[in-house]
């Protein structure tokens, strides 16, 4: 036991004091402070009142100069003429026949051209039509709500009557008696991300510190005065360690931040976020991601250990980044379809149950047999692959030269001594 701690503690310091590992975490500190005090930010850069409400009058007189650059054809009548006057500005000319109204346009005077008839239909006419062009639009936008109120008066209506009828909704509610998909999508995905990056960032970590020992050779004087089990073991547990300490102080800092600024956050965004972190969920996803991180770790720990030198690190532990990227794409695919049978059985699967168990109990209801079943066998793996890193970092200490075949390093580690 003295051993282990021995290891336990050297490890646990260098993964601690790493310049890199202090840099990222602070950097994501300070952006994940930033992130939940956003709202707050935003809120102090745009005021606080209201936005004031659009009207038709003032969409009639937006700008002194009414629509810019447009000239227009229109009946004679002058009610229909003053309208136009009112939308279009009182330097817009005027053209008696579509022809000066087209060469208008030719000689560039003016850039679009309105022909409006007495029911208020109108014709927009463009010489060359940009792509973000948008003045035919505000013109139907204000013509129609000139028809709308038009017909409500021949109806003995006014627009508060209007407003009033359109305002008239049926009531209802909805009861979600499982897990709601609409708030905890972005939540599951973010922390299924987290875990990605924690996988990638401590187990590369724990084979490059395996490998660089063994092409050093100075595994060969650790195995001499140490178990191998207290050598792989306390390695894995301080990697574990160094990353409950390192990201959950990245998490605490978000917590803080929700606390202090939630009462700037949209009703919706607050819905979401206290409608899917439910204690079930947050158990649910600590195990699965914790232990499904310990067993990629013991993975990392013995195929870095087969290695003689460090430039087949990558080749070695290439069928891990495989593996876990696979977990990724399963999982990203169960964020759509979390009831398919490939959803289920990836979330059963101890090697892709770290993230696809966590999405899945975000968005449906999982049932018990299920639930236990991943965690039996999640825990089953973590035991027996430990055991065969264990036996794998004996094997490594011994052997040196050529690479081996991966079954057979396996079969040889396994195999009983004497």
């Amino acid at each position: 036991m003295k051993d282990f701690l021995t290891v336990f503690k050297f490890e646990l310091k260098t993964q601690l004091l790493k310049r890199s590992g202090i840099v990222t975490m602070v950097i994501m500190m300070v952006i994940v402070a930033a992130l939940t005090s956003l709202p707050r930010i935003i809120n102090l850069f745009s005021g606080s009142g209201e936005p004031a409400a659009v009207t038709e009058d003032m969409a009639i007189n937006a700008g002194s100069g009414g629509i810019e650059k447009a000239g227009y054809l229109a009946p004679s009548d002058e009610q229909t003429q003053a309208l136009l006057v009112q939308i279009l500005g009182a330097q817009a000319p005027q053209y008696p026949d579509r022809e000066s109204l087209e060469k208008a346009l030719a000689d560039k005077d003016i850039e679009v051209g309105f022909i409006v008839n007495p029911d208020l239909s109108y014709e927009a006419v463009y010489q060359d039509r940009a792509m973000m062009e948008d003045r035919d639009t505000t013109l139907g936008t204000v013509l129609t709500g000139i028809k709308k109120e038009q017909a409500l008066i021949s109806h003995g209506l006014t627009s508060t009557d209007y407003a009033a009828i359109e305002g008239t909704k049926a009531e209802g509610r909805t009861t979600v008696l499982g897990q709601n998909s609409l708030n905890s999508y972005w939540i599951t995905f973010i922390l299924m991300i987290l875990v990605y990056f924690i996988v990638l960032m401590y187990g590369s970590s724990v084979s490059s510190i395996i490998a660089r020992e063994k092409d050093s050779r100075t595994m060969e004087i650790l195995i001499t005065s140490t178990r191998p089990g207290y050598l792989i073991i306390g390695k894995v547990a301080a990697a574990g360690l160094a990353a409950l300490i390192q990201f959950g102080s990245i998490i605490l800092v978000a917590v803080i931040g929700f606390q202090l600024n939630k009462t700037t956050y949209p009703p919706e965004l607050l819905m979401m976020v206290q409608g899917s972190l439910t204690p079930a969920y947050v158990w649910s996803y600590i195990f699965f991601s914790f232990f499904g991180f310990i067993l990629y770790l013991f993975l990392y720990a013995a195929l870095g250990s087969t290695v003689s030198k460090m430039e087949d690190l990558a080749s070695a532990t290439g069928l891990i980044q495989f593996l876990f990227v696979a977990a990724y794409m399963l999982a990203t695919m169960a964020a759509q379809m979390p009831e398919s049978t490939v959803a289920v059985v990836g979330s059963i699967i101890p090697f892709t149950s770290i993230m696809v168990m966590p999405i899945r109990f975000g968005l449906v209801t999982v049932s018990i047999s299920q639930l236990v079943l991943a965690a039996v066998l999640m825990l089953a793996f973590v035991a027996f692959f430990a055991y065969l890193s264990i036996k794998i970092y004996r094997w490594g200490s011994l052997n040196y030269g050529n690479k081996t075949k991966l079954s057979r390093i396996v079969k040889e580690a396994l195999r009983r001594e004497g």
